[in-house]
C-alpha cells in the first residue's frame, strides 16, 4: 500500500469513527433524557402592587403595596368602626379590609389631618342584606348609576357627612353575593380648618383631589374569585 492510499484508509477510518462517536453521544444524551434547552418567559407582574385574597367572601383586591392596612376601622368624627357606612346601629356585621394609600397628620399646616381609603365589609344580617341595594336616605346617601366591576354589578351611592370643620365624603359600592352584603367603599375623611396664613408645608388641595381620585384605581382591581 503506498503513501496515498495509506492516508486516504486513515482519513475514511477516522470519518467512521467520528460519525459512530457522534451517533453515541445523540443517542446516549436521548436515553439519559439530557434536557434540550427551550424558550422561557417571566410571567408578568403587577410591579408596585400588593393583592389581598378573602377565603370566607370570595374576593381579592389589588393595591398599592405601601399601604397601610388593616382589618379593622378606624373611627373618624365622621365615619364610624362599623362594616360599612351608614350600618344600622344594631346591624351585625364584619370589617374585613380598610386599605390607606394616602394619609396627612400635621399639628400645624393644612390639613391637620387627611385620610384617602378604600374599606371592605360584610354582613350576612337579614336587615342589612335587605337594605343592602337601596340607598340610605336618612342618612344622606344619594342613588348614583349602578356600575360594572369584573363582571359583577354593583349599586352605588355617595355619601357625605360635615360638621365641626370635619368631613367624611364617599362613595359605596354594594352587592348580594352569596347571600351576604358586600360594601366596598372609597371614603376620604379630614378637617378643613386652617389657620393663620397658607404655611410651605401645607398641602394643596389639587393634590389631597388627586390623591382620592387614585382610590377608583383600587376599586377597579376588585374581583370575586368564585
Amino acid at each position: 500500500m503506498n503513501r496515498i492510499t495509506l492516508i486516504a484508509f486513515v482519513l475514511v477510518i477516522l470519518g467512521i469513527g467520528g460519525g459512530v462517536t457522534w451517533y453515541l453521544i445523540d443517542t446516549s444524551r436521548q436515553m439519559l433524557g439530557v434536557p434540550t434547552p427551550v424558550a422561557s418567559t417571566t410571567p408578568e407582574v403587577n410591579e408596585g402592587l400588593a393583592i389581598y385574597t378573602s377565603g370566607p367572601y370570595g374576593f381579592s383586591i389589588f393595591y398599592p403595596e405601601a399601604s397601610d392596612v388593616s382589618y379593622v376601622f378606624d373611627t373618624s368624627y365622621h365615619l364610624g368602626s362599623a362594616w360599612r357606612a351608614h350600618a344600622l346601629p344594631e346591624a351585625v356585621g364584619s370589617p374585613v379590609l380598610s386599605i390607606v394609600p394616602y394619609q396627612v397628620l400635621s399639628e400645624d399646616s393644612y390639613p391637620r389631618y387627611y385620610n384617602a381609603m378604600v374599606r371592605i365589609g360584610a354582613s350576612a344580617d337579614p336587615a342589612e342584606v335587605a337594605r343592602c341595594e337601596k340607598p340610605g336616605q336618612a342618612q344622606g346617601e344619594s342613588q348614583l348609576q349602578s356600575v360594572v366591576i369584573n363582571g359583577h354589578s354593583w349599586s352605588v351611592f355617595s355619601f357625605q357627612d360635615t360638621g365641626m370643620m370635619q368631613y367624611a365624603q364617599g362613595v359605596s359600592y354594594r352587592t348580594l353575593f352569596e347571600g351576604k352584603c358586600i360594601a366596598m367603599e372609597k371614603v376620604r375623611t379630614g378637617s378643613n380648618y386652617q389657620e393663620g396664613p397658607a404655611s410651605p408645608k401645607d398641602v394643596s388641595q389639587d393634590t389631597l383631589d388627586a390623591e382620592y381620585a387614585k382610590l377608583e384605581a383600587v376599586v377597579q382591581a376588585f374581583s370575586f374569585a368564585r
